[in-house]
């Protein structure tokens, strides 16, 4: 069967070469008509625009897509299902900045940075931590956890991983189920990068920061919707949390009129830890990630990298 692929991300010409050496025809949102769009085989990145016309269309042709993002959250994950497409993400690909935003935010916070930024006036700050100090859980042992943990552990931080069963990761101390929160030792940094699923949502609630007790630090770089943001807000107001950093938020952009702009412990980042300057010459590494699964999908064979079981959400 012939493939057309709707690159809704940019290929590079020796990209577009390659895919044409494998028989694969490539073509663009500017330059697609909407007679077509059925034809699709593959989507390289998701368009809200033609994704949901190509899935609503009988008898469409859509087998596989491939997201530029880790979360899928933002997918029509039940019409996946329903036509049997498959799906693989982008997970794994943006773990570096992310990791180095994440240590750099409890850096800011253990080194009283945040402090000294707002001041005009000499007064020694000395109440501060180095990261040894700070014990610290990440929920989410995959790309980015691990990522992370391997940047804490040069800072010799004790470092305690949750994922679904509790299973050990290698990079972290030790690893719980995220059904058993009882059994974590005391931290005092939680970090999150859980997916954005049913199941997640509002997971960090007022339960659970009073579960962890005077957290120093809570960090949220996975989905916004796993946090209930009145919940966090009146643990920073009570102290409960003294301090958090989210990148994601339960809307975005956040409103003019959030009280989330205005609190003075809580830095903002706007979903921007996943940034690289352009210069990094790592921009085209989404391709790389793609051709990995290629050959398996036109010889028919079950894709194996960074495939998302749709009716989990991750």
């Amino acid at each position: 069967m012939s493939q057309l692929l709707l690159a809704v991300q940019p290929l590079r010409d020796a990209d577009i070469a390659q895919l044409t050496e494998l028989g694969v025809t490539v073509t663009t949102p500017d330059t697609i008509s909407d007679d077509a769009l059925a034809n699709v085989t593959i989507s390289y990145g998701w368009s809200a625009t033609l994704g949901p016309k190509i899935l609503a269309t009988p008898n469409n042709q859509l087998k596989w897509i491939q997201t530029m993002s880790a979360g899928v959250d933002y997918m029509p994950l039940k019409d996946l299902s329903e036509q049997g497409i498959l799906l693989t993400n982008a997970s794994g690909l943006k773990s570096v900045p992310i990791a180095q935003s994440t240590v750099g935010y409890m850096i800011h916070f253990a080194r009283g940075l945040n402090v000294y930024q707002n001041r005009n006036h000499w007064e020694e700050f000395t109440d501060q931590y180095m990261l040894s100090e700070l014990p610290t859980v990440i929920f989410g042992t995959g790309h980015i956890g691990q990522q992370i943990a391997r940047y804490l552990s040069a800072f010799d931080t004790p470092v305690y991983g949750v994922n679904t069963s509790g299973r050990p990761v290698d990079g972290f101390d030790a690893t719980f189920s995220i059904d058993d929160l009882s059994s974590l030792p005391d931290v005092a940094v939680v970090i999150s990068v859980l997916p954005g699923t049913d199941a997640t949502k509002h997971f960090f609630n007022a339960e659970t920061f009073a579960h962890f007790k005077k957290l120093f630090l809570f960090v949220n770089v996975g989905r916004g919707s796993t946090v209930d943001q009145a919940a966090l807000l009146d643990a920073l107001d009570k102290q409960d949390i003294h301090y958090a950093a989210l990148d994601v938020t339960e809307v975005e952009p956040i409103p003019d009129d959030s009280p989330l702009w205005h609190h003075e412990n809580l830095l903002l980042t706007q979903h921007t830890t996943w940034a690289e300057h352009e210069s990094s010459g790592r921009a085209g590494n989404l391709f790389p990630l793609f051709m990995k699964n290629l050959p398996d999908f036109l010889a028919g064979q079950p894709l194996t990298t960074n495939f998302v079981d749709v009716t989990r959400g991750y």
